[in-house]
């Protein structure tokens, strides 16, 4: 729950800080504010779009933060290669650790606001158990 909490807070700085987030619709808009990111969050319409709206102004980092299947990565992988030299910094640091809650079944963006309720329904570790579900191993 920890981690989460991290990425979050540190999303919610980032964001107050101006740096706009990317999403790939308003679905995913939507659940980054239910978490409390008030910045500015850009859901895409269209790459070609998204540049030319770069363009037109001076930012010197965004975050993308896309689903975390094989579709998400590969529009990613896009509007990373489209804002390059556009965009000072492109941040995909959030996506990557995000990747962790996949083992919960977590893969998209819009439903980020549940993984809290999520790790919170998970059964409390004990001290018989290494992880969540498997013994750890006794040495006789």
């Amino acid at each position: 729950m920890e981690e989460f909490e991290d990425i979050v807070e540190k999303l919610r700085r980032d964001s107050e800080e101006g740096v706009p987030i990317i999403v790939e619709g308003e679905r995913d808009a939507r659940s980054l504010r239910i978490l409390g990111i008030m910045g500015e969050i850009i859901p895409i319409k269209s790459i070609r779009g998204l540049r030319r709206k770069f363009e037109a102004r001076s930012i010197k980092s965004v975050i993308l933060l896309f689903d975390l299947d094989r579709e998400g990565e590969r529009i990613m992988k896009l509007v990373k290669r489209s804002l390059e030299g556009v965009v000072g910094e492109i941040n995909t640091l959030y996506w990557l650790r995000l990747k962790v809650f996949k083992k919960l079944g977590f893969t998209q963006i819009e439903h980020l606001h549940l993984v809290p309720e999520k790790i919170r329904a998970l059964p409390p570790l004990s001290p018989s158990y290494g992880e969540r579900g498997s013994l750890r191993q006794r040495r006789c």
